[in-house]
């Protein structure tokens, strides 16, 4: 969710009330398309802060509630295909495992028993090193410890030539059932549970660039304009909730929700980097293959309880366990060189180099536990209502994060044996064979693996009152003890420097209040204040290299990232009448050490992005909401009209930070807009509604202003994602009350994801579009 052109960083999301790890530990994001049908009770959008949510607030809160106990007996059921337009050539592929259809690698992409066991018993896998271990350095201990090595070679997968094969369509499926039983009177027992399936197939178009200065221009270091690839993905996700009602007063539920999203991207880039650049002769085809299961299970019991004779007393309470992970094992690179020969052939071949090909295995896993309740109390004195309410929260997260990098080594090797396929440069002759003087050396750093954990204490207390129907006033407090650290280790497996410069320690209160008035039955005015926090993630204060999976780019965290502290401000007007509404308003947010993403100087000519607290900041604008039905039309033309309905809004604002040069990042300039903020947003729908409900059609239509990608150095301009006209269209057709057929058409203005730096494209994505049939039944 964005909100008032703000980017991700600056929302968040509950399930049930209660905060859980992501399935993707790069996003602050619970992904909705994986929850089966009929599950999802309701969405709650919050854009202003009140003393209940977490403090962590930055521009809005998203709160997804979940079925347990359905008003009637229920059963849905919906099947669907799937088709991109960049689909009509043939995929990449590769030989996967046994389990990739359900999204689970079967072991055949991770560490070996063999590999494991020699780690562990010879840490570093060199051959002096092992020959230590032996017994000492001698002629015999050391040819033993080189054959260990190459045998060690033949356990990793090295099946994994590249080929060509047409794309299937796209599948999906979703089951839901849910049911409810009277056990005695006002007794109710409710079930809901449900399965979802989604297999795609998307093929990759892309360009890189990265660019230095040289004067007022741009010069290239890496160049690659031709990249194309596959990525497989399977999500699958599985959900059981329990309810039990007693009378009208009592509530308790559970839920147990499985979430499971697995990619496997292979992509070919060709093109140039630093080495190759200025060579008429000479360019590269790098293959890299990543394959990561994103998994998130959560279970959660929770009540509501109201009692009559204790003043009507409300209460309401949450525990949840949940874990995230994220594995990848098994991520290949390596490079081909291809030269051109006097007779104009290309020879290409594998580097011949001591980290020409490069494996890595990593596991990372989130356990969190997650404790709240809220009480309530109303009140009333003359023409005055009140209710009281206060609570208590305790959040925890600790996370486990392990890499395991490996290179061969081809030094030994000949340009001819090089000039094979991946499988045939590494066959068990090849690594087996002494001549060749095959080498795998693990190459693990301390910026690998760490440790994290992150802890909040919070409580609060708020009022509500309304007086005379007129007034509504909401006012309250939230207090916070924030405790996070975060621990790189090293090869060894022991804490890597000082710890006290990874420790994050803060508390404060976070104070809201806000005021409607009711000028009358359909206009009322917002008027509001509050102050919140946004907090890094654990891996943006972690020095760890990952790999963002939207862009691509190279990330290191810092540890010395600060907290930004959000003062906000906003005023509203809401008219609603018959089916419509309008609504204006105004904001303002002031922010202290703003989290911005800066880019930093790369060693081998890429793209190292990391993070910096700005000093200051704030962001303002206006925005307009609006859904008018268009039945104010008369004659033929208003018998047409009458089914059909516009919706929309728009945010226009600024934004402004000061921002400081920092050690490795000489940034060019220091006071521009705040890092993914765009100046406009804006969504328009049109929709329609036939008079029998059989036919429903919607047209919609979303752009966001050019925002920073991130801060550029060294003279560079800052890096700008630019505007993406979206216009979607889908329509429904009910044949029965109980069937739906569904066609949905995406970005039909075939619009492309684009990042440029001083005009130049630095990052290009073709998205192409995106066609879905679907069928469900329900009853």
């Amino acid at each position: 969710i964005y909100v008032r052109g703000l980017g991700e960083r600056y929302s968040s999301t509950l399930l049930n009330g209660a905060m859980v790890p992501s399935p993707d530990p790069t996003r602050n994001v619970i992904p909705l398309d994986m929850f089966p049908a009929g599950i999802i009770e309701s969405l709650v959008v919050q854009k202003a802060y009140s003393p209940e949510l977490p403090a962590a607030f930055g521009g809005g809160n998203v709160n997804i509630r979940t079925t347990s106990i359905p008003l009637q007996s229920s059963f849905n059921v919906s099947v669907g295909v799937g088709y991109n337009s960049l689909n009509s050539d043939d995929g990449y592929d590769y030989a996967g495992g046994g389990d990739d259809w359900r999204g689970k690698d079967d072991g055949l992409r991770g560490i070996s028993p063999e590999l494991a066991a020699a780690q562990q018993q010879y840490g570093v896998l060199t051959p002096i090193n092992i020959a230590e271990a032996l017994g000492g350095i001698n002629a015999g201990n050391l040819a033993q410890a080189e054959t260990i090595v190459r045998e060690l070679g033949t356990s990793f997968n090295r099946d994994i030539d590249v080929e060509r094969k047409s794309v299937k369509p796209d599948f999906d499926g979703s089951l839901s059932f849910g049911n409810r039983f009277e056990l005695a009177q006002n007794v109710v027992f409710g079930v809901m549970t449900g399965i979802s399936y989604d297999r795609s197939t998307q093929n990759i178009e892309e360009q890189e660039r990265y660019y230095s200065v040289s004067g007022d221009s741009l010069v290239p270091l890496n160049r690659y304009d031709d990249i194309k690839g596959t990525e497989h993905q399977v999500k699958l996700s599985g959900m059981l909730n329990f309810g039990l009602e007693l009378g009208v007063d009592h509530r308790i539920e559970t839920s147990t929700i499985y979430l499971r999203d697995t990619k496997d991207e292979i992509k070919i880039k060709n093109g140039d980097s630093i080495e190759t650049i200025n060579e008429n002769n000479r360019s590269n085809t790098d293959t890299n293959i990543t394959y990561e299961e994103r998994t998130m299970l959560s279970n959660q019991v929770r009540g509501r309880h109201n009692f009559p004779f204790l003043m009507d007393l409300a209460i309401d309470w949450q525990y949840t366990d949940a874990k995230a992970r994220r594995y990848a094992p098994g991520e290949v690179e390596f490079r081909y060189l291809n030269e051109t020969q006097a007779d104009g052939s290309v020879f290409s071949f594998l580097r011949r180099n001591q980290n020409a090909v490069n494996y890595s295995f990593s596991d990372m896993n989130d356990n969190t536990e997650n404790l709240s309740w809220n009480a309530k109390l109303p009140l009333t004195l003359g023409k005055a209502e009140m209710t009281l309410s206060g609570g208590y929260a305790y959040f925890e997260r600790s996370r486990d994060a392990q890499t395991d990098r490996f290179n061969f080594d081809t030094v030994g090797y000949t340009l001819q044996q090089l000039s094979g396929s991946f499988s045939e440069i590494f066959s068990d002759e090849n690594i087996l064979n002494p001549a060749n003087r095959f080498k795998v050396s693990n190459v693990t750093t301390q910026a690998d693996d760490y440790l994290a954990a992150q802890m909040i204490d919070a409580g609060y207390a708020a009022l509500e009152l309304n007086y005379d129907y007129k007034f509504r006033l909401n006012l309250g407090v939230r207090y916070e003890d924030f405790k996070q650290i975060s621990l790189p280790l090293n090869a060894d497996g022991d804490i890597s420097g000082d710890i006290t410069d990874s420790v994050l320690l803060e508390d404060g209160f976070y104070p809201a209040i806000s005021l409607t008035w009711f000028i009358n039955d359909d206009l009322q005015a917002r008027f509001g204040y509050s102050q919140t926090v946004v907090r890094p993630d654990l891996r943006e204060v972690t020095p760890v290299l990952y790999v963002d999976p939207l862009t691509d780019f190279k990330v290191t965290g810092f540890a010395g990232l600060q907290s930004t502290d959000i003062n906000s401000a906003d005023a509203r007007l809401e008219w609603y009448y018959d089916n419509s509404n309008y609504s204006v308003g105004v904001f303002y947010k002031d922010l202290e050490n703003p989290i911005e993403a800066v880019e930093l100087s790369g060693s081998d000519g890429n793209l190292l992005m990391s993070f910096r607290n700005a000093e200051s900041g704030k962001v303002y604008g206006a925005e307009a909401e609006f859904l008018q039905q268009l039945d104010m039309f008369g004659g033929d033309f208003g018998k047409i009209a009458d089914n059909f309905f516009v919706a929309g809004n728009l945010t226009v604002s600024e934004s402004e930070i000061s921002i400081q040069r920092f050690p490795g990042a000489n940034l060019t300039n220091l006071k521009r807009s705040l890092s993914g903020h765009s100046k406009y947003v804006a969504n328009l729908q049109l929709g329609f509604d036939s008079d029998n409900n059989k036919h429903n059609a919607t047209l919609t239509y979303n752009v966001f202003g050019k925002r920073i990608a991130f801060a550029g150095v060294n003279n560079k301009d800052d890096a700008f994602e630019q505007p993406f006209n979206s216009l979607d269209f889908t329509y429904s057709y009910n044949p029965l009350e109980s069937m739906t057929v569904k066609l949905g058409l995406k970005n039909l203005l075939d619009e492309d994801v684009e990042i440029l730096q001083q005009g130049e494209v630095l990052q290009k994505r073709v998205e192409g579009q995106s066609y879905s049939l679907s069928f469900s039944y329900k009853y």
